[in-house]
């Protein structure tokens, strides 16, 4: 049994939820996401109810949740939103391990002289400007073992405008004014017919990627951060945050989520089936940072290892998959003990990637805004008049 921590059966508290400063229930769910996908990917047809494919909108939800609950926080704690500083972060997360897997593939094909016939020369004019999902050909050409970066092109471009949308609009100056992000998600949605050729895809191979349904997706997870930010918006959702709550919730969110692989196919590609599940997946965001078992479980630390290092084994599923298949070619079959291998492996290399590239670029980031806010705050102390000695404010701790 969980250890209950003195947790009793009731909702939690707003001040409660301000004062998280991790949700650790959403690193396994980061885990069950990658894991997921290359289950769905390599594993065969056993697997197909999985609806693996699904996962990558778990990721989505989750930016764009975590992403605006810290410029939110940060808002409350500074006075202010420094976009300057977001990008430092974003940059030295993003970056450094994309580059790192993206240069070993780059390498790889170069000594095997396969740099042209898997069309490189036109793909990284794709993957280096993050237009990942605009490759032509992404589902269809020659396997360059990175066609699964689509997603990090619509996250960059939506990091690239959200923060600024946030800031315009003076979300953190005037709680009041929350409402006008529901509304600028709701126009967000209205975008998706005129530029995907309706809500009804017609089992086409690449308008999926190009859809602008991702970025609508990405602005559900920003809004329940918005709602849960807030008081009124909070009482809305504290009624699950009561640990019963998960029962039905979660109930709803796997009867969809099994089901939705038959579904997708059996209504033409309806993108509707993904705005419903990126409602289901926000509720269940809402019951895995309350307090209660499934918290519990998801934050264990065999999760939180494996949600930790599932930026980069979600990258690296394409190029373990064929380089497991070149050493072992019985595994060039898509079955249970394929995937399993591609995740073991590609978990391997992940670890390698966070220890020795995430974690020291991270905090070398981090570095680099406390300078940039250290010689901020002296410029400021220049500036500053004579007069009584007043103690300075203190430096602002750079979010993780």
């Amino acid at each position: 049994m969980p250890p209950t921590g003195g947790t009793t059966l009731r909702t939690m508290s707003h001040e409660d939820y301000l004062g998280m400063r991790r949700f650790p229930g959403l690193d396994g769910l980061r885990a069950l996401a990658a894991t997921m996908v290359i289950f769905f990917h390599f594993g065969g047809t056993h697997w197909t109810w999985l609806s693996g494919w699904v996962g990558v909108y778990i990721f989505f939800v989750l930016s764009g949740f975590l992403i605006t609950t810290l410029l939110l926080r940060e808002q409350d704690r500074t006075g202010g939103i420094s976009l300057s500083n977001f990008y430092i972060r974003r940059v030295f997360r993003i970056l450094p391990p994309y580059l790192v897997i993206l240069g070993g593939i780059v390498a790889f094909v170069v000594l095997r002289a396969e740099f042209h016939s898997r069309d490189f020369p036109q793909a990284l004019k794709y993957y280096l400007t993050f237009l990942n999902e605009f490759l032509p050909g992404n589902t269809t050409g020659a396997d360059n073992f990175f066609s699964g970066s689509w997603t990090l092109g619509i996250e960059e471009k939506f990091y690239l405008v959200w923060p600024f949308l946030l800031v315009a609009i003076g979300i953190g100056a005037a709680k009041r004014k929350f409402l006008l992000v529901g509304v600028a998600m709701v126009a967000l949605l209205g975008l998706v017919p005129p530029t995907a050729g309706g809500w009804v895809l017609e089992y086409s191979p690449t308008a999926i990627y190009t859809s602008t349904i991702h970025y609508f997706i990405l602005a559900s997870g920003c809004l329940l951060a918005i709602l849960m930010h807030y008081r009124r918006g909070y009482e809305l959702l504290k009624p699950l945050t009561h640990p019963l709550a998960a029962i039905p919730v979660v109930a709803a969110f796997l009867a969809l989520h099994t089901n939705m692989d038959s579904l997708w196919h059996d209504t033409r590609n309806n993108l509707w089936l993904l705005v419903g599940y990126a409602g289901l997946t926000m509720l269940l965001l809402v019951v895995l940072v309350s307090p209660g078992p499934l918290r519990w479980l998801l934050g264990t630390a065999p999760m939180r290892f494996i949600g930790e290092r599932s930026y980069s084994l979600y990258l690296l599923q394409g190029p373990v998959h064929f380089a497991v298949v070149q050493a072992v070619p019985g595994l060039a079959v898509n079955r249970t003990v394929t995937a399993l291998t591609v995740f073991v492996v590609g978990l391997a290399i992940a670890d390698l990637i966070h220890r020795w590239v995430e974690k020291p670029l991270i905090g070398f980031g981090k570095q680099v805004i406390a300078r940039k806010e250290l010689r901020r705050a002296e410029r400021r102390a220049g500036e500053r008049p004579a007069g009584p000695r007043v103690e300075a404010e203190p430096e602002p701790a750079a979010a993780s």
